[in-house]
C-alpha cells in the first residue's frame, strides 16, 4: 500500500542541511512507493499548525530539523488523538541533534526507506504542565544556552559553541531554591542546575553513563545539582559530572515517572532546546510510548 508521507522541514535548521537533503530524502521516498507532500515552517506558520490542518491526510509525518523543530512536531503530534496520530520519521540537520544520538539514528537513505517500509518504535513523551518535550526539560546553569546561542555561531562551532557559551554562563552564586516531591519524597534545596531527561546526551555532551536508561521503559531521569558556594565546590561539581559521580552530595539521580518542583521565584525552563518559559510551579509526568517512531 502506497504510503501518506508529510515532510515537514525546517529551511533554517543548523547549516541549512535541509536544502541539501529535501531533493534526496524526496527521491528515494518516491522510489519506494511514497507519495510525499513536503511542507517548510515558516514565521506564523510552524509544525504545530501544519499537523493541526494536514496530518488528517497521511500515514507518516517526516521531519527535518534540529531537536527544536522535532520538539515543535512531537508538540503537534500529541494534539492528536491516538487514533489520529501519524508514526514519524526523524532527519536531523541541526547543530547538536541530542535525540538523534540517544535513538542511534542513521542517515537519510536509512531513515527513508524505515519510513517506507518499517515499523514503530514507541517511546515515551514528557508532559512539563500543559506542553510537551521530546527528550529533556532543564532549568538552571547551561540552559540558557541552546536559545541563546546566535545560530551563525553553532553553525560555525557545533557542539564546541554549547561548551563555550556554558562557561561564559556559569553563575556561581546565583541559585534556584525548590521544594521537589519526587518518588514519595519532599525535599526543599538550593539549585544549581536540574534536568528531566529521556536522553543519554544533552548539549552535545554526555551527562550521565547509565546502560539501564530506555527510550520506552514509562521512566525519566532526573539530575539535579545543589548549587556551589565557593569555587572549589563549583570545581567538585564539574570533576562529579565529567566522571558521572553520583555518590556525593552535590549530586541527586533517580528515575521516575512522575516529580514536581516548586519554586520561590519564577525559574527559565529548557524544553528539548527551546525557550520554555519562566515558571514557579512545574509538574512533569511520563506519557508512556504516545510517539511511534521509524528509525
Amino acid at each position: 500500500m502506497r504510503k501518506q508521507v508529510l515532510f515537514i522541514y525546517n529551511p533554517s535548521a543548523g547549516k541549512n542541511h535541509a536544502e541539501e537533503i529535501l531533493p534526496k530524502a524526496i527521491n528515494q521516498l518516491c522510489s519506494d512507493n511514497c507519495r510525499v507532500i513536503p511542507y517548510p515552517t515558516l514565521k506564523g506558520w510552524g509544525a504545530e499548525r501544519i499537523i493541526a490542518e494536514e496530518a488528517g491526510n497521511f500515514d507518516r509525518i517526516l521531519c527535518c530539523g534540529g531537536d527544536g523543530t522535532l520538539n515543535h512536531t512531537i508538540n503537534g503530534l500529541m494534539q492528536l488523538k491516538s487514533d489520529k496520530k501519524p508514526v514519524l520519521g526523524y532527519i536531523p540537520s541541526g547543530s547538536t541533534n541530542d535525540f538523534a544520538s540517544s535513538m542511534g539514528i542513521k542517515d537519510v537513505i536509512s531513515t527513508c526507506r524505515s519510513v517506507a517500509y518499517g515499523q514503530p518504535f514507541y517511546y515515551d513523551i514528557g508532559k512539563f504542565n500543559n506542553t510537551y518535550f521530546n527528550y529533556v526539560a532543564a532549568f538552571g546553569a547551561f540552559t540558557q544556552v541552546p536559545y541563546t546561542t546566535p545560530q551563525s555561531t553553532k553553525n560555525q562551532l557545533g557542539h564546541l559553541a554549547y561548551v563555550i557559551e556554558a562557561m561564559r554562563h556559569l553563575p556561581l552564586g546565583t541559585h534556584h531554591t525548590a521544594t521537589v516531591t519526587v518518588n514519595g519524597e519532599t525535599f526543599t534545596d538550593d539549585f544549581f542546575f536540574g534536568a528531566v531527561a529521556n536522553t543519554t546526551s544533552m548539549g552535545g555532551m554526555s551527562i550521565v553513563n547509565d546502560h539501564s536508561i530506555h527510550m520506552n521503559d514509562g521512566l525519566f531521569e532526573v539530575l539535579l545539582v545543589r548549587a556551589p558556594k565557593t569555587v572549589t565546590d563549583m570545581n567538585d561539581i564539574m570533576q562529579a559530572l565529567i566522571m558521572r559521580n553520583f555518590e556525593g552530595d552535590a549530586l541527586r539521580y533517580f528515575k521516575t515517572d512522575s516529580i514536581k518542583i516548586e519554586f520561590e521565584n519564577e525559574t527559565p525552563w529548557t524544553l528539548d532546546g527551546e525557550f520554555g518559559g519562566n515558571i514557579t510551579d512545574v509538574n512533569i509526568d511520563v506519557i508512556p510510548e504516545a510517539i511511534g517512531l521509524l528509525k
